[in-house]
């Protein structure tokens, strides 16, 4: 999943520098293929706009010098092109090179610090979180000598980098990030973007995982009422925050209040994905669990089968995950009571498990 980037700064920011240039310089060529560009990218026209950028470039380079503002950010945003294209490798070189052009500027250190975050944004896609990390914190240093460190870009930033933390298992690193953006986004009314609701369900994700339920519960409720109120709650993030509240609750035993939310968790996926789907089959199998744990055997039983069926058509019959379903299944037959019809299953079982040498 490609991370954030706060290109659309550096864009803003070359309004400053146009203001110091001869009033022909405005109007060249290039100023229409670099708007053309932008609406091409846009529309996800992505190969239109990497040739409208290149074309303005090669006439930036002309006109006005190699290392001119505009030609940094014509280099920038052809990088973002790329980067959308997962053209990583084509990508680094231009952002390299336009981090190097505005560092030129004594007056563009916020232009550096856009280009740092973007440049890690780059490296976190790799998986390059080493190289990555400092750039973030220099991006941060910049934001604080600037006093802009509630700006969406710096916000930006330290959820990045508690991003990183959080895949690295760095939970006590990650946490006072997440809470300090959703500290400034809730005083500046910002508690309805995209980023505060992801930042509310990643802190809950992290809670979630160290089974801190009372600090996981309020965040997913905080995140699935926002995602209500701005018609967001059939979007994949809401139904992951529904599946992880309702894994809580079967957690606490709590089974009255998880039903309704994994049976809606399965109807949307079916909905979103089509009967045969794995993600259904999770959902299936995470429902037959919490009747088994209330002993509702007879509402259990169809949701393992239909796990275990979809698992089959998509893994084939010897996957792990097939086996471990009908394991599941036998044991909840054999606390059922019904040992034959649990013999029958663990004799399935035998005959397609792998062979091993």
């Amino acid at each position: 999943m490609k991370i954030a980037r706060a290109a659309s700064m550096i864009l803003g920011g070359l309004f400053l520098f146009l203001t110091a240039l001869p009033a022909h310089s405005q109007q060249l060529d290039w100023g229409s293929l670099t708007a053309d560009a932008k609406a091409a990218s846009q529309r996800g026209n992505y190969p239109e706009a990497a040739k409208l950028y290149k074309q303005a470039l090669e006439i930036q380079e002309t006109t006005l010098g190699p290392d001119r503002p505009e030609v940094a950010t014509s280099l920038n945003n052809l990088a973002v092109v790329y980067q959308n294209e997962s053209m990583d490798a084509e990508a680094e070189p231009l952002y390299r090179r336009s981090l190097a052009i505005w560092q030129k500027y004594p007056g563009a250190s916020t232009q550096v610090a856009t280009s740092l975050v973007n440049l890690a944004a780059l490296y976190h896609d790799e998986r390059k979180d080493a190289e990555a990390e400092p750039l973030y914190n220099r991006a941060l240093a910049i934001w604080k000598k600037a006093r802009q460190l509630e700006s969406p870009e710096a916000m930006t930033t330290v959820t990045s980098l508690a991003n990183i933390y959080r895949s690295q298992g760095k939970y006590g690193d990650a946490e006072p990030l997440y809470n300090r953006a959703l500290a400034v986004w809730e005083k500046t009314r910002r508690m309805e973007s995209p980023e505060a609701i992801t930042t509310l369900t990643s802190l809950g994700d992290i809670y979630h995982s160290q089974s801190k339920y009372g600090e996981a519960e309020p965040l997913y409720k905080q995140a699935l009422a926002i995602l209500e109120n701005t018609g967001h709650l059939e979007s994949p993030q809401a139904i992951a925050t529904l599946g992880n509240l309702g894994d809580i609750y079967r957690s606490q035993g709590r089974y009255a209040e998880a039903e309704p939310l994994l049976s809606k968790v399965l109807a949307l996926k079916e909905k979103a994905l089509g009967p045969d789907h794995l993600d259904v089959a999770a959902s299936a199998n995470d429902l037959a669990l919490l009747y088994n744990c209330e002993e509702k055997y007879a509402e259990a039983e169809p949701l393992y089968l239909r796990a275990v069926q979809i698992r089959e058509k998509n893994l084939g019959l010897h996957h792990p995950d097939v086996v471990r379903t009908r394991e599941i299944y036998a044991a909840m037959l054999r606390q059922e009571g019904r040992k034959a019809d649990a013999q029958k299953v663990e004799l399935r079982i035998e005959k397609t498990k792998p062979i091993t040498f």
